[in-house]
């Protein structure tokens, strides 16, 4: 049964490794080096072009048409993926509790802490000021059960 294994086409060695280096590189990498994702793209492409006879299953001209493949995908698509991943970046963006904006229905002090019932969860405030009630304030640091906060800024 291994010798089975050992025994099929170049196309369908491509395929595997091809699968297998994408896999690797979204679970493990999540896309952050590329390297493996065109490699196995290439792999994938040049499979299914000896799949369909474009260009002769031998493994030299494997090794020869990956590589070309992959130049080719890399010089394509470097930019696009790049920015893709790189993104846009938003300071008024809230990540998880931090950032999160509400108005205090208490006045609160270092000494006096308030609560604050937000997500099915009543929260305790701490400030490291006086913040007197009306007040919009920011979460500045969520711990279990508590948001330490801040005056925001407009």
């Amino acid at each position: 049964m291994i010798q089975d294994f050992f025994l099929i086409s170049t196309t369908h060695w491509l395929l595997w490794i091809g699968i297998t280096l994408l896999i690797l590189e979204v679970a493990f990498f999540g896309i952050a080096t590329f390297v493996l994702f065109f490699i196995g793209l290439a792999m994938l492409v040049v499979a299914g072009l000896m799949g369909i006879e474009i260009i002769p299953g031998d493994p030299q001209t494997a090794i020869i048409a990956v590589s070309i493949v992959t130049l080719l995908s890399a010089a394509a698509l470097w930019r696009p993926l790049r920015r893709l991943q790189s993104g846009t970046t938003n300071a008024n963006n809230e990540v998880g509790f931090f950032g999160h904006r509400f108005q205090l229905e208490m006045d609160i002090s270092p000494d006096k802490p308030g609560q604050y019932f937000y997500s099915g969860i009543s929260w305790i405030i701490q400030a490291n000021e006086l913040i007197e009630k009306k007040t919009l304030v920011q979460v500045i640091h969520a711990d279990v059960g508590i948001f330490r906060v801040k005056i925001a800024k407009a």
